[in-house]
């Protein structure tokens, strides 16, 4: 699984456009969205602490899904059983013409400790100032 937040832009007032992808499972998602570097803090300090019971889901939901929107993207960490197997869910909708509007929906198994990885890694960069992409894989450090 690899997952990549690129800096599109920054607005004078804080906000971010990021290029969202992530491929894995043998499916793929893109698109393009605007947020606040607090909200993805907010997600990675959530992500840091997964899971907190068999229960547990930590969702990022930015946009909306209604048809005048121009993109909606849902992250969502969950577990998908009672031993505590975890998975990352990714759905996201770009809107406008045919040419253009697209729809994804899949997730990968992850270990709860990549999971946390990823909240911190992703704290990390965020607390660095989004210059760079933002880039993580499954794979081991």
């Amino acid at each position: 699984m690899q997952l990549i937040l690129a800096p599109l832009w920054r607005d004078h007032d804080g906000m971010l456009q990021l290029r969202y992808s992530m491929q894995g499972s043998g499916f793929a998602a893109e698109v393009d969205f605007y947020v606040y570097p607090e909200s993805m803090e907010t997600f990675g300090r959530t992500l840091q602490e997964f899971p907190r019971s068999s229960t547990d889901e930590v969702v990022f939901e930015n946009g909306s899904n209604a048809p005048n929107s121009y993109s909606w993207l849902v992250l969502r960490a969950f577990v998908f059983d009672g031993v505590g197997h975890s998975a990352l869910e990714v759905e996201c909708q770009k809107n406008g013409t045919r040419l253009i509007s697209a729809r994804s929906r899949f997730a990968v198994e992850l270990e709860p400790a990549t999971i946390n990885r990823l909240g911190y890694e992703l704290m990390s960069w965020i607390s660095s100032g989004v210059e760079q992409p933002f880039v993580f894989t499954d794979e081991p450090q």
